[in-house]
C-alpha cells in the first residue's frame, strides 16, 4: 500500500513539472521539496478512520483547536507527500465532490490489489459505479465518508511521454 501512496505521490509531482518553460526561467514544480493535498472535512473522525484505519495511511501529525480548526496529516514516513484534512470548530457547509474528484492508488501486482480489495469489503464499504468508465477496466471505484472518490488500480500508471 505505501508504495502505491507514493507512487500516486510521485506521479502527482512529475505532472507538475511545465517541462515548457524555456532554459532560462524558474520551475518552482522541480524545486519543491513537499508535495500536500488539504481538504476540508465537516466528518474528521470518520474520515480518520477511512484513511488510518481503513487504506492504512500513517498519521503523520496531528493539530485540535488551532484558531478554530482541527485537523491530521496523513502520508507515508518522511513527510515528502501527505494529504491533510481539517475541519472547522463550526462546521460549514461545504463543496460536494463530483464524481471525477477521483485518488487513485496503483498496485504493482495482482496479489497486492486484491488484498486492499478485500480489506475494503470486510470493512464494509462496497465499489460505486465510477463516472469514467476507464477505471472499470482493471479497478475498482469506492468512497471515503465525504463521498470523495478512491479508485484502486490493479497495475501501474505509465507514461506516454
Amino acid at each position: 500500500m505505501k508504495t502505491s501512496i507514493a507512487l500516486f505521490a510521485l506521479i502527482l509531482c512529475i505532472s507538475c513539472q511545465n517541462n515548457s518553460l524555456k532554459k532560462d526561467e524558474y520551475n518552482i514544480a522541480q524545486e519543491a521539496v513537499q508535495f500536500r493535498i488539504a481538504r476540508p472535512t465537516n466528518n474528521l473522525e470518520k474520515i480518520k478512520d477511512f484513511y488510518v484505519g481503513v487504506l492504512g495511511l500513517e498519521e503523520i501529525e496531528s493539530f485540535k483547536g488551532h484558531q478554530g480548526y482541527s485537523g491530521i496529516m496523513l502520508g507515508l514516513p518522511g513527510d515528502q507527500y501527505h494529504l491533510e484534512f481539517t475541519e472547522h470548530d463550526e462546521s460549514s457547509e461545504l463543496p460536494k465532490p463530483t464524481k471525477e474528484n477521483l485518488m487513485v492508488l496503483y498496485f504493482d501486482t495482482s496479489e497486492k490489489y486484491n488484498n486492499a480489495i478485500s480489506r475494503l469489503k470486510n470493512k464494509g464499504y462496497m465499489p460505486v459505479e465510477p463516472e469514467n468508465p476507464y477505471w472499470k477496466k482493471r479497478g475498482e471505484t469506492y468512497e471515503d465518508p465525504d463521498h470523495w472518490r478512491i479508485v484502486l488500480y490493479n497495475g501501474i500508471y505509465q507514461s506516454n511521454r
